[in-house]
């Protein structure tokens, strides 16, 4: 599914353990030191006592002592040192250098977190669709032909298609658009949903791709289960990218219905863009769902139409002969 809410949680998670990795490093690199030289533990202690006290003659104008306190604390410094053998001692070695393993900057989330989650999500979104095989660079325009169809050229077409679902990648977040992918099986609306989500992925947006019969198979879940979570449903309505594929193969019950026309509803008047691909025709869509439904999808979504010959057919023909 992707992004869901706990995806950063759990990608906060990591950071702590990393930071408490690194810490526990450095003490221990800091106790082995101090063991292999019980010195430096005086040291440490005495330098501690005169920084104190140059602390106090500062504040009371003690120039003599200051001046005296000060050379104190350069030898304690340079026998430490000694002690080290020329090498300095140990520093916490955090994995990030910008926010120490905390996760944010200046209250702000820190960009290793974001690619943190943006990893697990692609590994979670690839764990469901082979979404390293379906980028745009490997969508092969060959398998359309050019000969007319419904009045049109398939290869022509799709072309089209293929410029506007890349355009679409690059700015969705800009312009809240909506797009509904339509056409028989077979014809590339799954690789190219898959392509949008990969571009949409690696920018660090929170993504969610799922057939529609398991979207709502989630939602039913939750919504049943009276534990009282919401996050599906909350990560379903506010998600920056939200990819439905195969509408329609879905289970029709009223709870289905229901939580369709919630979704596209709440994500327009959100502004947030929706990704829909099915193998419906409009009037079919227009007869299975409900007028609300049916007239948000065609009011609000540019309309996609794919054409051409079943692709997967023609690999296996080519693999036959």
């Amino acid at each position: 599914m992707g992004f869901f809410s706990g995806t950063y949680t759990r990608a906060f998670e990591i950071k702590k353990a990393e930071r408490y990795n690194a810490e526990a490093q450095y003490e221990k690199a800091v106790s082995e030191l101090k063991t292999a030289n019980p010195r430096f533990t005086e040291l440490e202690m005495e330098q501690q006592n005169v920084a104190a006290r140059i602390a106090i003659a500062a504040i009371s104008g003690d120039k003599k002592a200051l001046e005296t306190l000060r050379a104190k604390s350069e030898e304690i410094a340079k026998e430490k040192q000694k002690l080290l053998g020329g090498t300095t001692f140990p520093q916490i070695e955090y994995t990030c250098k910008n926010c120490n393993d905390t996760g944010y900057i200046n209250g702000k989330i820190c960009p290793c977190v974001v690619e943190i989650a943006k990893k697990m999500a692609y590994k979670e979104l690839s764990e469901e669709m082979p979404l390293d095989t379906c980028r745009f660079d490997n969508f092969d325009l060959k398998y359309y032909k050019d000969k007319a169809e419904e009045g049109v050229s398939p290869k022509k077409r799709m072309t089209q298609v293929l410029k506007i679902c890349r355009e679409f990648s690059l700015k969705f977040k800009e312009n809240g658009q909506n797009l509904l992918l339509l056409g028989k099986t077979g014809l590339g609306k799954t690789h190219l949903s898959l392509a949008i989500a990969n571009e949409a992925v690696a920018s660090g947006s929170s993504v969610i791709y799922g057939s529609a019969q398991n979207l709502i198979n989630k939602a039913a879940g939750e919504q049943f289960s009276y534990s009282g979570s919401t996050e599906v449903i909350d990560s379903l309505l506010g998600c920056d990218l939200l990819i439905i594929d195969d509408l329609g193969t879905e289970m029709s019950t009223s709870f289905s219905q229901s939580c369709i026309y919630n979704i596209i509803n709440t994500r327009i008047l959100k502004k947030l863009p929706t990704v829909i691909s099915t193998n419906l025709t409009l009037s079919e869509i227009a007869e299975k769902y409900t007028p609300r439904v049916s007239s948000r999808i065609m009011g609000s979504y540019t309309l996609l139409q794919f054409l051409g010959a079943d692709i997967r057919q023609q690999k296996a023909l080519a693999n036959m002969k």
